[in-house]
């Protein structure tokens, strides 16, 4: 009996139970926490902060249930807890909520204040959870936004494409907006090779803060999947110079690099 005991011991230290919190990566500080069982959310303008349960409904769905104090939100599960399929925020009694995730229907009066079966197609893509690691990663990618921020350069510049991929534009209205924001860059243009471009900062492509404070920072180019680039930003001779990196697979197999580059006059 003593060496089972010691046995089950050793198992419980050795084996430790994975962490069922997700993080809005949207916002890192709201959360849902399925082994406490609370969760802090924001939608839109609605916050809630409050007790969770699980709910299969009778016919095989499960929801998740987070409950206010007079606002509560139903969040229809995916084929994980940390991915939804569709919401609706009631304004109500609590039990009212809970009858309707059981049974899909409920004879009594909620007041919904918002729902993606009113504004179709919208929740989907809003929370995007992650767990415990994505968030480390997630946190140390933000702190690259910091680091600009400190240095006085986030924000949206006016820019004029000067060249691009030894192309020269000097002459003609190439223009366009780059903004840097705290977590990425995003730069619009009516150059046809350059419509729209949006990378996100990666931590370890950064990892000299000095290079941050002159204005260098890299990332990964967002919707690809091997492409990354470099923003390099004078703000004294207002010029800037972005860089990206694909990796491609041509219809032979082979790996082809493409790289492009272009430079930009700041004008504000």
């Amino acid at each position: 009996m003593k060496k089972l005991l010691l046995l089950i011991f050793f198992l419980s230290i050795s084996c430790p139970v994975t962490s069922q919190k997700y993080y809005d990566s949207n916002d890192l500080k709201y959360y849902i926490d399925f082994s406490n069982r609370n969760a802090n959310l924001k939608f839109q303008d609605y916050k809630i902060n409050g007790p969770i349960e699980e709910i299969i409904s009778y016919y095989g769905n499960r929801y998740t249930v987070v409950r206010g104090d007079s606002i509560h939100w139903l969040l229809q599960q995916s084929n994980k807890r940390n991915k939804y399929l569709s919401y609706l925020i009631f304004k109500g009694n609590y039990g009212e909520v809970q009858k309707l995730a059981k049974w899909e229907y409920s004879n009594k009066k909620l007041e919904v204040l918002a729902s993606d079966r009113i504004f179709s197609g919208y929740f989907k893509d809003y929370f995007n959870f992650v767990d415990e690691g994505e968030y480390l990663k997630i946190s140390s990618d933000r702190l690259i936004g910091d680091y600009l921020k400190d240095a006085g350069l986030i924000g949206e510049y006016k820019i004029k494409i000067y060249r691009d991929n030894g192309v020269n534009y000097f002459d003609l209205e190439m223009e366009g907006v780059l903004k840097l924001t705290r977590k990425e860059v995003i730069i619009e243009t009516n150059l046809p090779t350059l419509t729209r471009f949006v990378g996100t900062y990666d931590s370890n492509l950064n990892t000299n803060i000095e290079f941050l404070k002159k204005g260098i920072v890299a990332g990964k180019i967002s919707f690809k999947d091997r492409a990354i680039f470099s923003l390099n930003i004078d703000s004294e001779k207002k010029m800037g110079t972005l860089t990206s990196l694909e990796v491609e697979v041509n219809k032979e197999g082979v790996e082809v690099n493409t790289r492009k580059t272009t430079t930009f006059l700041i004008k504000e």
